[in-house]
């Protein structure tokens, strides 16, 4: 259900920062979003309905969230430096968190390991810091809707890495899901948006 993102962002750049997706683009995002929903039907559904109910509420919440954050960030994209914009959102929602482990955690509840550490940084470097970095890049010369359609492979890495490291099987229903999301990323990634204002507006910045 995360991978609801990319149509939310969809929809809410269209709406926010005029950003049209053309009926290809379209296409390509809701058979993207199909393939991970056949990957995923079954987990969802396997469980407590009751608390299944409540966690998709959350993480519905949290895609709205995250496309939201994204639309932002595309508008910015060509007005902030890249890793001026990624430093700052970083702090910024790195305080309330902090507030909020302070509150509810003990600080003898984390054993400074050398492996903790070493999780640590790779996290907090190349997984989120240089991560964001990219993507605020990726946003200064690629429409969203374009760039977001990638997100539909992140759940099928997940699977290969779980297959090759943890011996986790790949069964039919995954592979379909693979080949739906990769013709959901080809669709998405070849389709031209019918409009991007963000993009003619750094083109302006820059003749000035």
């Amino acid at each position: 259900m995360a991978n609801t993102q990319p149509i939310f962002a969809a929809v809410l750049a269209y709406g926010l920062i005029g950003e049209r997706l053309a009926l290809r683009g379209w296409t390509g995002l809701l058979i993207g979003f199909l393939g991970v929903i056949i990957v995923a039907a079954p987990q969802v559904f396997a469980g407590n309905e009751r608390s299944t109910g409540l966690g998709l509420m959350y993480v519905l919440l949290a895609a709205l969230g995250v496309a939201a954050g994204n639309v932002a960030i595309r508008k910015l994209a060509n007005r902030v430096d890249a890793a001026m914009a990624m430093g700052l959102q970083l702090l910024i929602g790195a305080i309330p968190l902090m507030i909020i482990a302070v509150l509810t955690e003990h600080p003898r509840a984390v054993v400074w390991s050398p492996g903790f550490i070493v999780s640590l940084v790779g996290l907090a470097l190349p997984g989120t810091a240089l991560a964001f970095w990219l993507w605020q890049t990726t946003l200064r010369s690629m429409p969203l809707s374009k760039a977001n359609v990638f997100s539909f492979l992140v759940p099928f890495l997940g699977i290969t890495i779980g297959a090759l490291f943890f011996a986790e099987p790949l069964t039919l229903m995954v592979m379909i899901g693979v080949v739906l999301a990769g013709i959901g990323v080809y669709l998405g990634t070849k389709a031209e948006p019918d409009r991007d204002p963000v993009r003619d507006q750094g083109s302006a910045c820059r003749s000035k």
